[in-house]
C-alpha cells in the first residue's frame, strides 16, 4: 500500500522495492482490489493491453495516509502532529494535490461531456500513457509521455483531451506546444474536437490570445462553479 501510494504502480517495480517475487505481489494486489482499496488503471486507448496496467489506491484519503502517516506515526502518537506538518509535510502538500486535481478534471470532463458541452457525447474518461518520437541533431529518439485527461465518445469516435497544471505559475506557450504535440499520439484512432487546459495559476497573455476554437482554458474556479 505504501509503495502504490508513493507512485510505484507496476508489479515489477513494487516487487523490486519490497523484495518479493512477482507472484506474491500480484496475489496481494488482487486481494486489495477485491476489498476496494486498490484498482487497476488502464491506458484508455489500449484497455485490452495487459502490459499497460498501473495499480493505484482507490481513495485519495488512503493515498494521503499511506504516503505520509507511516513516517510520522511516532510523532503523532506523542501528540506532535502539528509540528510534523509544519516542519516536514507542509512543503509536500501541494505536490500531493496534483493527482487529486487531475481526478477533479477527469470528473469535470465526464460530467460536462455527458451533457454535450464539448460537442459530442462522452462515454468514458481516463488517461493515456506511452511513448512519443522526437527529432534531435543526432536523429530520432523516444521518450515517455502521458495525457492527463482523455474523454472518448464511442458513438462517433471523437475525443476531448485535457492537460492539468496544478501550479501557481501561469500556464504558458511551452505547455501548449508540448500538449498539442503529444495529442498526435491519440489522433490516429480518434478525431480530436477539443483541447482542454486546466490551470491553477491561470494563463499567460500568449496562450489567452491563441486563435483556436478547439482550445478551452479552464481554472479551478470553473470546476467549482459547475457544482454550485
Amino acid at each position: 500500500m505504501e509503495q502504490v501510494a508513493s507512485g510505484v504502480n507496476t508489479v515489477n517495480n513494487i516487487a523490486q522495492k519490497i523484495g518479493e517475487n512477482l507472484s506474491t505481489v500480484l496475489y496481494s494486489l488482487e486481494k486489495l482490489i477485491r476489498i476496494d482499496l486498490v484498482q487497476k488503471k488502464k491506458c484508455i486507448t489500449e484497455e485490452k493491453n495487459r502490459k499497460k496496467v498501473q495499480y493505484v489506491l482507490k481513495d485519495h484519503m488512503f493515498t494521503f495516509c499511506y504516503s505520509f502517516h507511516p513516517n510520522a506515526t511516532s510523532i503523532i502518537e506523542m501528540g506532535q502532529g502539528d509540528l510534523y506538518y509544519d516542519k516536514i509535510f507542509r512543503e509536500y502538500l501541494h505536490a500531493y494535490m496534483g493527482s487529486v486535481f487531475e481526478d477533479m478534471c477527469r470528473y469535470y470532463t465526464l460530467e460536462q461531456g455527458i451533457q454535450g458541452a464539448f460537442g459530442n457525447f462522452i462515454t468514458h474518461v481516463g488517461t493515456w500513457w506511452g511513448t512519443e518520437t522526437l527529432d534531435s541533431a543526432s536523429g530520432k529518439y523516444q521518450q515517455s509521455a502521458d495525457i492527463d485527461v482523455v474523454g472518448i465518445s464511442d458513438i462517433d469516435k471523437t475525443v476531448v483531451l485535457g492537460e492539468c497544471k496544478f501550479k501557481n505559475k501561469k500556464t504558458d506557450k511551452g505547455v501548449y506546444d508540448i500538449f498539442l504535440r503529444r495529442s498526435a499520439s491519440i489522433s490516429a484512432k480518434y478525431h480530436i474536437i477539443k483541447y482542454l487546459f486546466f490551470s491553477l495559476g491561470g494563463y499567460t497573455e500568449w496562450i489567452q490570445s491563441v486563435n483556436n476554437d478547439a482550445v478551452v482554458l479552464l481554472t479551478l474556479d470553473d470546476l467549482y462553479q459547475q457544482n454550485e
